[in-house]
């Protein structure tokens, strides 16, 4: 079995200027998602990215960086058309795609060889996501009316059957991208509960990795993975 873990970085972010290479614990972002990769075998790592700091660091760790053209590093850029453009590039067979991404940097491997294991086993999902339960009263606003999507009675310890993606592991059969984008049709839903973990999207969220990272023990999730 064959797999190509994709690590997308590109150069310019909104919300956070230079957000894939903040330092975090005196390293890169992206350093961390690096080292999380480099763990696995059978495993091409190659990270698409139009950020010449992001070239320099994959050098100094001697992993593959492969320059995304500008047609497909902007905000309107999808993550498909990143995974098609870097398997035209690379031109090799693969069974699975494993995409990470730099501003979720709080995984365990254990997640990963499970998700593989789920995919073998489960021949017709074509794509994987990990998944965490979500606490959160959201809903819509319409002219100026709030429309929740709860009853105004529940209470937060009564929801039980929301998700949300964390950003940490995203998987697709290899199929999906062979002469064009094909986008996936059953993708499986791995869930797991009272995991830490982050996506960084904006200033907050990188105050609850700073808060996070106060704990000894999710610092050992950051360097060890486990």
């Amino acid at each position: 079995m064959i797999i190509a873990c994709i690590i997308t970085a590109r150069k310019n972010s909104k919300r956070i200027k230079n957000k894939n290479i903040i330092k975090i614990q005196k390293k890169p972002l992206i350093y961390w998602t690096i080292n999380f990769a480099k763990k696995f075998k059978n495993c091409d790592l190659i990270i698409s990215s139009d950020c010449k700091k992001v070239e320099k660091l994959c050098n100094k760790e001697n992993v593959y960086y492969l320059k995304r053209p500008n047609k497909i590093s902007s905000d309107n850029t999808s993550i498909y058309e990143v995974i098609f453009n870097t398997l035209n590039k690379i031109k090799k067979q693969y069974n699975y795609i494993i995409l990470l991404q730099p501003t979720s940097p709080l995984r365990k491997i254990s997640l990963v060889n499970k998700a593989i294991k789920i995919l073998n086993k489960n021949k017709e999902f074509d794509s994987l996501l990990h998944l965490e339960f979500d606490k959160s009263f959201t809903g819509k606003l319409k002219k100026n009316v709030w429309e929740p999507d709860y009853k105004l009675n529940k209470r937060t310890q009564d929801i039980n059957d929301k998700l949300v993606p964390t950003g940490n592991l995203y998987i697709y059969r290899s199929h999906l991208f062979k002469k064009d984008i094909k986008l996936p049709k059953k993708t499986f839903g791995l869930v797991t509960n009272n995991e830490t973990w982050v996506d960084i999207d904006d200033k907050r969220d990188l105050a609850i990795l700073d808060f996070y990272l106060k704990n000894p023990k999710n610092r050992r999730l950051l360097v060890y993975n486990k």
